[in-house]
C-alpha cells in the first residue's frame, strides 16, 4: 500500500530542519568543515586603532564574533597612552577581565577616579546595563570584553 506524501508538510519540516542546521544559535560559532577549534595567538593578534567614536590611545582586537553584529563577541583594548573613557552607558551587560596593567571604574555621571574601584590582572567584572561609568586606564594595560552585540557606547552629554 503506498503512502501519499503531504507536500506541504515535507516542505515546512525540510525548510525548518535546513534553516536550524544552517544557522547557529547566539553565542555559537559556526566552524569551517574539518575545524574543531578557533584560534587567535597573543603574538599574530590583529592591533588595529580603535574606532573614532572611543577616545584616543588605544588600540583593538577582535577576537571572536562581530561587535557590530547581533551575536557574540570577544574582544581586546591595548591602552597605549593615556586613556579616559568619559561617562557612558551600554544597552547590554558588558563582561569584562583586566588581562594586564590597571583600569578604574567609577559609576554616575559625576563619577572621579579618586573614587574608583581599581582591577588589575585576571580581575573581571559586569557592567549592568545602563549603567552611567567612566573607565580610566593607565598605558600599557589590556582589557578584554565578552558580551552580545551589537557593542554600543553612548556618552552621556553634559
Amino acid at each position: 500500500m503506498k503512502q501519499k506524501l503531504k507536500l506541504p508538510g515535507f516542505i515546512l519540516s525540510l525548510v525548518f530542519l535546513g534553516c536550524t542546521q544552517l544557522t547557529a544559535q547566539v553565542g555559537e560559532m559556526i566552524f569551517p568543515e574539518g575545524k574543531v577549534q578557533h584560534v587567535v595567538l597573543a603574538k599574530e593578534m590583529q592591533w588595529k586603532p580603535c574606532p573614532p567614536n572611543l577616545p584616543k590611545g588605544c588600540e583593538m582586537a577582535v577576537l571572536e564574533g562581530n561587535p557590530k553584529g547581533n551575536d557574540f563577541f570577544t574582544v581586546r583594548f591595548k591602552i597605549i597612552g593615556e586613556f579616559i573613557m568619559p561617562p557612558h552607558t551600554h544597552p547590554k551587560d558588558e563582561r569584562v577581565t583586566i588581562l594586564q596593567g590597571k583600569a578604574y571604574v567609577a559609576f554616575g555621571e559625576d563619577a572621579t577616579q579618586k573614587e574608583a574601584k581599581e582591577f588589575g590582572p585576571g580581575d573581571y567584572y559586569v557592567n549592568a546595563r545602563n549603567a552611567i561609568h567612566t573607565v580610566w586606564a593607565d598605558p600599557s594595560t589590556i582589557i578584554q570584553i565578552t558580551g552580545i552585540g551589537p557593542w554600543e557606547v553612548d556618552f552621556i552629554e553634559k
